[in-house]
């Protein structure tokens, strides 16, 4: 049986709320003028099986009663819909986007409240299109599609507290894209942008399903590598670098052939730069980075390096 069903007598259908109302005045109009018609037609006839006072008194109570029911029936028709209705906003406001009230709920509703559910239901999966939207612009960046800078420090610092709790190491990767400012000035920027999707593309096809790739910036890449050690890491970069190196990007008769540069570090339960130990992980995989664009680009280095200066092998 199907539970939106309701058989009551109480509800009135195939009317919109003008006609119930319309409706429910007419009869309290007609209704006070059958005892009237009554007292009329009783003056009139001899022999009477029951008083006139006593007629009077059961036409008055019928008049009441039949009130009720009709003013009752009129109140379920219009209240129960406008229940659903304040149901599904409230379950909005709660968090539950997208919410959407069953039409069959409604079969015995007045139009306005049909329409209004539909208008509803429309404007929830609206809603809820428009949130899912926020929330992935909230995230990810815009033109390669990774996981933006925002996203990496919000998420990337609970993935490296699950590794700390696991007693797993941690490893970054800072990438940059060399001599990029080149491809922009010879090919425009227009070109550059379709560089930058090519090497994200390149980035993660490269990177294992439990790693985390984002785009920090301009040319700048950043890649998360939950229970990879410093060697594991290094191993991931120069998986990188390889596949850059050996992907040209081929617009026709453009051919942009750049390398990138790649530092890595692992995580550092006493940090020495920023405020937590992601972003001193962070810094230090741009410290070998910069590293590896002194000693030439198209290279991985790793942190830590011998102080002093930079002496390339």
């Amino acid at each position: 049986m199907d539970p939106h069903k309701n058989h009551s007598p109480m509800r009135l259908k195939g009317l919109g709320v003008l006609g119930l109302l319309r409706l429910y005045s007419a009869l309290l109009l007609i209704l006070p003028m059958l005892p009237l018609s009554l007292y009329w037609l009783a003056s009139r006839l001899e022999a009477l099986p029951i008083s006139l006072e006593g007629l009077l008194v059961i036409c008055i109570a019928l008049v009441v009663v039949f009130s009720a029911f009709l003013g009752h029936a009129i109140a379920r028709t219009i209240l129960d819909p406008l229940r659903l209705l304040v149901q599904g906003a409230q379950r909005i406001q709660d968090g539950e986007y997208g919410h959407v009230i069953d039409p069959a709920a409604t079969t015995d509703a007045p139009t306005e409240f049909k329409q209004l559910v539909r208008a509803f239901n429309r404007m929830s999966a609206t809603l809820l299109e428009h949130i899912e939207t926020i929330q992935t612009t909230s995230r990810t960046d815009q033109l390669t599609g990774m996981y933006n800078r925002r996203h990496l420090m919000a998420e990337g610092y609970r993935l490296l507290g699950v590794s700390l709790r696991a007693g797993r190491p941690c490893s970054c990767l800072m990438l940059d894209i060399d001599h990029f400012k080149d491809v922009n000035d010879t090919h425009g920027h227009p070109v550059g942008d379709k560089y930058l999707i090519h090497v994200a593309g390149r980035i993660a096809a490269a990177i294992r399903e439990s790693d985390m790739a984002a785009r920090f910036g301009g040319e700048e890449f950043v890649v998360l590598a939950p229970n990879a050690s410093l060697a594991e890491a290094v191993s991931l970069a120069e998986r990188i670098r390889e596949s850059v190196a050996a992907s040209p990007l081929v617009l026709g008769q453009i051919v942009v052939n750049n390398t990138i540069s790649i530092g890595v570090a692992e995580y550092d339960p006493e940090p020495q730069f920023g405020s937590n130990i992601l972003e001193d992980m962070i810094e230090k995989a741009d410290k070998a980075l910069y590293r590896a664009k002194q000693c030439g680009r198209n290279r991985v280095e790793s942190w830590p390096f011998p102080a002093g200066p930079a002496r390339c092998p």
